[in-house]
């Protein structure tokens, strides 16, 4: 079957989303991707507006479509990491209704191999799980402190995550996005990080899933001390002789880059895919003037607090206001 591929992003990431989507033509030319969008879908005539309607997108789902009516009661109280990730969810279900396998890759990842591999485990396990580490690291080094990242923000890392629309598959999936609906937030006092550290409950409560240990998918700054790059004798990069399918570039303008400079020299292949990467990114970045995030600010232009937000949740849903972006009301 053929796979469903989807991301979720607000128009500032198109150009990452589009990253994304060029690579998966190349290499998953048989799936279908759909963007979700988690913003207001632009003018025609505009610069992203054109984007998105270039063919480069299989299909766009915007987050009204898949809340309906209840969208803007509940994107008032996420802010807008939170909310790309929560809307995972019900894209999830919306995709799983095709009875195809669905593949999650976040904007900020490409691919650079085919995604054989994956069709193929998910033709046998419901859920499809890469750790963001695989090895244990030496009691003396510095890399502990990723180990101890990873206990606080997730084992998992759900920048990729795949699902079969089996039984057990589509359990997981009811679940997942329940918890998403009201229990997206950073909070990691209360064992909170988005959507993550619920994915360190589903090998027990959906056995049938899989701990895909591949090396070559969701390479990151977070495990490139373990994950060394190679190129062959056909000129094809390889992770720990395994093939690279997918670097995950995250936060590829920003702390990610940095992140992972610190890491290059001992693994100074990583930096020809950064190379690669910001000029992809520069390209689909021409003409695109930065966009603010529709649902950040009151009608008012008045930007939303976070405070505002977290008491915008705690509130029973009788309570809200019936239109939470007229601030004159909330």
């Amino acid at each position: 079957m053929a796979l469903e591929i989807f991301t979720s992003a607000n128009l500032a990431y198109l150009a990452q989303a589009s990253v994304l989507a060029e690579s998966v033509k190349r290499y998953a030319p048989d799936a279908k991707f759909t963007l979700v969008l988690v913003d207001t879908f632009p003018a025609e005539d505009s610069p992203h507006g054109q984007r998105l309607r270039s063919g480069l997108f299989d299909e766009v789902l915007t987050s009204e479509d898949l809340l309906g009516e209840a969208h803007d009661s509940w994107i008032f109280g996420y802010d807008v990491v939170a909310a790309c990730t929560a809307v995972k969810g019900r894209a999830l279900l919306r995709l799983l209704e095709r009875e195809h396998p669905v593949l999650y890759l976040d904007p900020d990842t490409a691919l650079f191999g085919p995604l054989s591999d994956v069709e193929n485990a998910l033709s046998e396990a419901s859920v499809l799980l890469t750790p963001h580490l695989l090895d244990a690291s030496a009691l003396d080094s510095h890399a502990v402190e990723e180990e101890i990242s990873t206990l606080a923000h997730g084992i998992y890392n759900f920048g990729m995550f795949g699902v079969s629309p089996c039984e057990e598959g589509i359990r997981f999936a009811e679940w997942w996005a329940s918890r998403l609906e009201n229990h997206c937030v950073d909070d990691i006092a209360r064992g909170l990080f988005v959507d993550q550290r619920w994915g360190d409950l589903i090998p027990p409560f959906f056995p049938n899933c899989l701990i895909f240990r591949q090396a070559g998918f969701n390479v990151a700054s977070w495990n490139m001390h373990q994950r060394h790059l190679s190129i062959d004798d056909r000129g094809d990069y390889r992770v720990n002789g395994d093939p690279l399918v997918m670097y995950h570039f995250t936060k590829g303008l920003g702390i990610g880059f940095e992140r992972s400079k610190l890491k290059m020299e001992q693994n100074p292949l990583v930096a020809d895919l950064w190379r690669w990467y910001l000029d992809r990114i520069d390209y689909f970045s021409r003409g695109m003037e930065s966009q603010r995030w529709s649902y950040g600010f009151y009608r008012d232009g008045t930007r939303i607090r976070d405070q505002e937000r977290s008491e915008w949740r705690s509130l029973v849903p009788e309570e809200r206001p019936t239109d939470p972006f007229n601030r004159l009301l909330s």
